[in-house]
């Protein structure tokens, strides 16, 4: 019986993180950006959707979705209403999708951090760079920090 249990725990805990994994990502990057499409293919392979909407100009997109300037960096993406700046590593997205905040309106890793998923080599830890959150209020956080 107790290995029935333990079975039974042990598969509602790998579908209840795949719940998250499933949400679709709509992501806006620049054609010529191999970094951006990088990290796209890290989160399909987490489990996510991405639809990538190509630009040459994006910055229409971080305006109206409430980017703060000093966050921006090579693409944006939205999933479940929540802004996804650069390179956040899937840990955190799910995170912000399970606790799912309302005061949070995204999260940002400011700039191209050399060590980021997308960035960093195949196999490299993510490494020297803060993920931060940015509040509906115009306030941000550090979310999580490499």
């Amino acid at each position: 019986m107790k290995t029935f249990n333990k079975i039974i725990l042990s598969t509602s805990l790998l579908f209840s993180g795949l719940s998250f994994a499933s949400s679709n990502i709509e992501m806006y990057k620049s054609p010529s950006c191999g970094c951006c499409t990088e990290w796209a293919e890290i989160m399909e392979q987490k489990g996510y959707q991405v639809d990538i909407q190509e630009q040459k100009d994006w910055t229409n997109v971080k305006r109206e979705f409430g980017m703060p300037a000093k966050l921006q960096s090579c693409h944006t993406a939205i999933i479940d209403g929540y802004l996804i700046e650069g390179h956040v590593p899937e840990k955190e997205v799910a995170r912000l999708l399970k606790e799912h905040p309302q005061d949070i309106k995204g999260l940002a890793a400011p700039g191209m951090p050399m060590h980021s998923p997308g960035m960093a080599k195949p196999g490299e830890a993510y490494k020297d760079f803060d993920v931060i959150a940015f509040h509906a209020d115009g306030t941000t956080s550090v979310y999580a920090e490499y």
